[in-house]
């Protein structure tokens, strides 16, 4: 072996050690914590949003602790009607010591209570009751989650994060981040709208900027809107969160996502993911997306290393588990694929993009009945999905139904009178026909809508017809994937 390749490999290696020791390296026990959904006294159902952003608020605050492990929102919520016990709950999520509280409003009159519990012997560590009024709601967050900090940690850091400067502003803002979560095209849309309602209410309230940056993101990133006029509003969005409020870690990860598959500026979304992770090291969507990154740029042990950190710190999180199928799909494991994806559809069988991933992997060991099932739940989930269409399209091409695919073409040629079509999509049904000219009028299309799945042009093996074709090294060119060492 060269002198040149012998050093290469062993940059390699220390960079690979370098991100195992940043991102795997575990926890104390006794640091890790849940903060389960506080329970609504009140019959009202409106006021759910009241706890829940109680809920959030002390979630968050612990989060941005140095050196306390925070269970991610989606996994701990999963809880708020279970009947099951301390124990059993903390062992599934993975943690010491839990919170849990009720928080009843009457008339203007609020009563918070809460307690840390340690997992181990249910043994109560902590508990408190707290009376005010509504306008209280803040400081009261505010105090339980410094003293669950003193409790669990010893020279703990103040964290000073701005607030909403009414409740009216805030209580848009939980709203749009209820729809946020559900992530549904038509939830995303509603979650733009009550952030805008939140940046009515109070024009210097940060975080909901972030709000709409992440929706904007989502839409963009699911096809559901031209990349065009998805990314760059998300852009807009997450610069001005971070004017309003430079402590939002999540702003980061956004522009780390915008930089990655809009701008395609490699080191800078590498940079802004690194960022968001230093400042919040329980924000999981950071590893979650910085996984992504390092997926395309064929860095697929490094990859795993940090989506199983997402996982840890988001442990029932189908999404998360999707993400690790979807990094072994482009690594070629399509076996361990499955099994990742597996998980994904039993944490949530409605999950779409987790079927389509789950096709994918099947379509690639040539299973291509089974393939087109997966795609077609997806379309049941979300119905007239261009995007799944695309993946029938394609998986009747590659196994021989011209018909079909052809079909499918004259589909999402009428969608796209009504609603935006990715031209990426267009061009695999085309590759997947053998007619290469019309693939790459179409993949030409997709560079000209920035189409953010272009940043998958070389390792999506749905390309391999295409690949001794000038006109495909002309793009990647284009695009400016950066050069691996094999």
């Amino acid at each position: 072996m060269k002198k040149s390749q012998i050093f290469i490999s062993a940059i390699a290696l220390l960079l690979l050690v370098t991100v195992y020791l940043v991102f795997s390296r575990p926890a104390k026990v006794d640091q890790s914590v849940a903060v389960l959904p506080f329970v609504n006294m009140n019959d009202d159902p409106e006021q759910v949003f009241l706890s829940d952003g109680l809920t959030e608020g002390i979630l968050n605050s612990l989060a941005r602790q140095e050196g306390l492990t925070v269970v991610a929102r989606s996994s701990s919520f999963k809880f708020r009607e279970d009947d099951m016990g301390i124990q059993e709950i903390g062992k599934m999520l993975g943690v010491r010591s839990i919170v849990e509280g009720s928080l009843y409003l009457q008339g203007d009159q609020v009563r918070v209570t809460a307690q840390l519990i340690n997992v181990e012997d249910s043994r109560h560590l902590w508990s408190q009751r707290y009376d005010g009024t509504s306008k209280d709601i803040f400081e009261i967050q505010d105090k339980i989650a410094n003293t669950i900090a003193d409790v669990l940690l010893r020279d703990k850091g103040e964290v000073v994060t701005k607030r909403a400067a009414n409740n009216e502003a805030y209580q848009a803002y939980l709203n749009g981040r209820a729809h946020w979560n559900l992530r549904t095209p038509d939830d995303l849309k509603k979650g733009i709208v009550y952030f805008e309602d939140a940046i009515a209410k109070d024009p210097q309230y940060g975080a909901a900027y972030g709000g709409m940056a992440d929706c904007y993101l989502a839409l963009g990133y699911g096809s559901y809107l031209a990349p065009k006029d998805a990314f760059p509003k998300a852009f807009d969005a997450a610069t001005k969160a971070l004017a309003l409020d430079s402590t939002l870690a999540e702003a980061h990860a956004t522009l780390g996502h915008y930089m990655f598959y809009y701008k395609w500026d490699w080191a800078a979304a590498e940079q802004e993911f690194r960022k968001a992770i230093s400042m919040n090291p329980n924000h999981e969507l950071a590893y979650d997306w910085y996984g992504y990154y390092l997926t395309a740029m064929q860095r697929y042990d490094e990859a795993q290393v940090v989506l199983e950190k997402a996982s840890s710190l988001d442990p029932l999180s189908s999404p998360i588990a999707m993400d690790i199928g979807f990094s072994l799909y482009y690594s070629g494991a399509y076996d361990e694929a499955m099994a990742a994806l597996k998980t994904a559809l039993d944490l949530n069988p409605k999950n779409p993009i987790a079927h389509i991933w789950m096709g994918r992997s099947l379509q690639a060991k040539q299973r291509y009945n089974e393939a087109i099932s997966e795609y077609k739940q997806a379309l049941e989930v979300t119905p007239g999905w261009n995007v799944a269409w695309a993946q029938i399209g394609n998986a009747y091409g590659v196994s021989g139904n011209t018909a079909e695919a052809k079909s499918v073409l004259d589909t999402l040629n009428s969608f796209a009178s009504k609603k935006f079509v990715t031209s990426y999509g267009v061009a695999l049904i085309h590759a997947s026909l053998g007619d290469k000219e019309e693939a790459f009028k179409w993949l030409d299309k997709a560079y000209d809508e920035r189409s953010h799945w272009l940043v998958w042009l070389r390792t999506d093996p749905r390309w391999t017809p295409l690949r001794s074709d000038k006109r495909f090294a002309e793009l990647l060119a284009k695009v400016g994937l950066p050069e691996v060492n094999e």
